[in-house]
């Protein structure tokens, strides 16, 4: 489907095309995602109805679409970097260290900071709780990224402290994913890399047909939904110098989802709309806006700190609106994401050839291979 939906319609040298390198806007295209996120989510909280979001496309809400783009988008960047990297070390690095200091800073920061002030226990009480000390086993494991702990949030709809932590574990799997099929040969053909969004797509339609999914734990369904989102990122990166996304194909693409909305394939539909989004906004050539390309990287850090920013707004003034809700929050929000960024991500990502060599040093061998790994 990628290879021939997105397929180039004009002559070579005019409209779109996927540039290499960091030419591109995804750095801001994420932080409108992070953004749809917060919006979704001052709805959910402000209202105490986890199912109050409101649609944005047909049955989609905010922030499952925003966090669909998200994979998308990962799924290219990537593939990309484990094409680019060639090697199991400096891979596992560079994901490793993009994950888990921030993740790590926010669960002490939930812990020792957000818990007490949010609790309706004695101090002693709290942190005596297991459900207070072992949060870092919970949560840096993914067993449980809820952090709900004693006693925050009583008043308060929703009584999660990270609830958005979730998706995580299925970004962590996307990247053992993309890893486990590196190391079998599997990005060697392109056609190899696009399986990895068809299958998934084969078996969320079959599965949403049968209802397969109401037998099942949730985990599985999500498995479908985060590997077609992020197999299709790493298809088009496959595809990327046949792929033109022309402006007949978002009109082929609109029509198809209207058209389809209430059968399973609107999830695969809607999807590759979401797919020709990003990559025509990521790639259009605007040298006015050049300068957005350049600004940090805040997306990661609104993402998991949002939500408690949001939970204690409402827990200290419930009585304001979703919109009140949803600005009031950002620029605290912002603050703290740009002090992840600055404190603990981007320092920690400048360690990432030291962390690799570490690695191999451990025993974790690099495979040796061409950096073109996707061919004909």
């Amino acid at each position: 489907m990628v290879s021939t939906i997105f397929e180039k319609q004009t002559p070579v040298g005019q409209g779109f095309s996927i540039r290499e390198g960091h030419d591109n806007f995804f750095t801001p295209l994420r932080l409108v995602f992070a953004s749809l996120v917060v919006l979704g989510h001052a709805y959910a909280i402000g209202l105490r109805d986890a199912a109050a979001e409101p649609h944005m496309l047909y049955h989609y809400t905010f922030s499952y679409l925003a966090v669909n783009l998200f994979f998308i988008a990962s799924g290219f960047l990537v593939t990309k970097s484990m094409v680019y990297r060639g090697d199991t070390p400096s891979f596992v690095s560079a994901r490793a260290l993009r994950i888990f200091p921030a993740l790590i800073a926010h669960v002490f920061f939930m812990m020792l900071i957000i818990g007490p002030v949010a609790t309706n226990l004695p101090l002693k009480e709290f942190f005596a709780s297991p459900d207070w000390y072992l949060q870092p086993l919970l949560v840096l494991t993914f067993i449980d990224t809820d952090m709900v702990m004693p006693g925050i949030f009583s008043s308060n709809g929703e009584n999660f402290g990270s609830a958005t932590l979730w998706t995580l574990r299925y970004e962590v799997i996307a990247y053992i994913g993309t890893l486990a099929v590196f190391s079998l040969g599997m990005l060697r053909k392109k056609w190899m890399v696009l399986a990895q969004f068809v299958i998934p797509s084969i078996g969320w339609i079959i599965c949403i047909h049968f209802g397969i999914f109401e037998k099942l734990p949730a985990t599985i369904e999500n498995l479908f939904r985060f590997g077609i989102a992020y197999g299709l990122g790493a298809a088009i990166y496959a595809y990327r110098d046949r792929l033109s996304f022309s402006w007949m194909t978002l009109a082929v693409l609109a029509v198809a989802s209207f058209l389809l909305r209430e059968t399973p394939v609107i999830e695969v539909v809607v999807n590759t709309l979401l797919a020709w989004l990003i990559f025509r906004v990521a790639y259009m050539k605007m040298p006015r806006l050049n300068w957005l390309q350049k600004i940090p990287d805040l997306s990661y850090g609104i993402y998991i700190y949002h939500w408690c920013v949001l939970q204690m707004l409402f827990y200290w003034v419930p009585s304001l609106s979703v919109m009140e809700l949803f600005l009031l929050s950002f620029p605290p929000t912002v603050c703290l994401a740009a002090a992840s960024w600055y404190v603990i991500e981007k320092p920690a990502l400048r360690s990432k050839t030291r962390f690799a060599t570490w690695l191999r040093n451990v025993g974790i061998k690099p495979r040796s291979t061409n950096r073109e790994l996707l061919l004909d």
